[in-house]
């Protein structure tokens, strides 16, 4: 099964595709990319620029000049430029560890024995396919954005699966595209975190929408928290940098809500007219990690021509472990926001 394959962005593959013919006709098509090797939007540009036959240059070597040494020079030059921003990112860590921000692991994890072995958990997943003009018409009656309708939307979920801090408010994550023309980076992504009141984004969203507007002009202001830390990805032992991320991530119960957007029509035609795309984030987790992290839930939601897509990516140990288990609470959060759509 491809999706139990594993993809490496550092040694390859980065990515690997996989098409299965179906009974009747027709085909399944997949693509598995590592985020590490691209965000969202640069996956459905490179997937749009491929279908209409476009190549970009980008001006990369090939794979066997890296052990060069010109290119060994070059990178150890590279390297040497990025000290300073590698200094400044240890500064911003040790300030933040200091006021309890940042909780740095004391010591390296045990290395399991292979005898104990834990496997990795499927965790749940629903689409849900509705139509964007009808959900902007409900946004509309509502007085808001229709992104302020799927955040709310994606609070009253959490809210329904006891998703919720002490104060019962939902946190949710938002990675905001940082992206412009003829960039050439893997992720090009801030985030922003806005703390939701499921009870009133049910009667009104209006208060959840201004929350919106004051994180991103924060951001603009004045960045987010995890940025100034990127330099210090290449320099930390991997096992170091995944628990990091993890402890950051698994904090206060956070909701991921990804808002791509539309997307080029040319995504949706990778070998003629699809009749279905979908789009989620997979990441490998163990019975006891859901656990500690009291389960995940992450919700992307993107456009396609006149159809919106959600897919929903949820768990909750004892309480939603499996598909059928999931649906019901998707299917009720839809109603609290009143909208309307085909679950699959």
């Amino acid at each position: 099964m491809l999706l139990d394959l594993p993809v490496d962005p550092e040694r390859g593959p980065g990515w690997r595709l996989a098409v299965q013919a179906l009974e009747g006709g027709g085909c399944a098509l997949t693509l598995l990319v590592s985020h590490t090797i691209a965000d969202m939007q640069a996956t459905s540009q490179t997937i749009a620029d491929a279908v209409a036959g476009r190549r970009p240059g980008y001006g990369f070597p090939a794979p066997s000049w890296r052990w060069s040494p010109v290119m060994l020079a070059r990178d150890s030059v590279e390297s040497l430029r990025t000290l300073p921003d590698v200094w400044r990112a240890m500064v911003v860590l040790t300030r933040r560890s200091g006021r309890g921000r940042t909780s740095l692991p004391r010591s390296k994890p045990r290395a399991r024995s292979r005898y104990h072995f834990e496997p990795a958990v499927d965790v749940p997943l629903v689409q849900v396919v509705m139509d964007a003009g009808a959900c902007q018409q409900r946004a509309s009656d509502l007085g808001v954005a229709s992104n302020t309708l799927i955040m709310a939307f994606a609070a009253r979920l959490a809210f329904r699966m006891d998703r919720v801090d002490a104060s019962g408010r939902v946190k949710l994550v938002l990675p905001v595209s940082d992206r412009h023309s003829n960039d050439r980076r893997g992720n090009a992504l801030r985030s922003i975190t806005v703390m939701a009141d499921p009870d009133a984004c049910r009667s009104d969203a209006r208060a959840l929408q201004r929350d919106l507007k004051a994180a991103l002009a924060s951001l603009v202001r004045n960045g987010d928290d995890v940025s100034p830390l990127f330099p210090l990805i290449p320099h930390v032992p991997l096992w170091l940098a995944r628990r990091l991320e993890r402890e950051a991530l698994g904090a206060d119960l956070p909701v991921g809500c990804s808002l791509i957007g539309e997307l080029p029509l040319d995504v949706n035609r990778p070998c003629g007219e699809a009749s279905l795309l979908q789009i989620s984030l997979l990441e490998c987790y163990t019975a006891s990690e859901l656990e500690r992290l009291g389960g995940v839930l992450f919700i992307p939601c993107y456009r396609v021509g006149e159809r919106l897509f959600m897919t929903v990516s949820g768990y909750a140990p004892d309480r939603v472990t499996s598909r059928a288990e999931l649906m019901p609470f998707v299917r009720d959060a839809l109603a609290d926001m009143g909208l309307c759509g085909t679950i699959g």
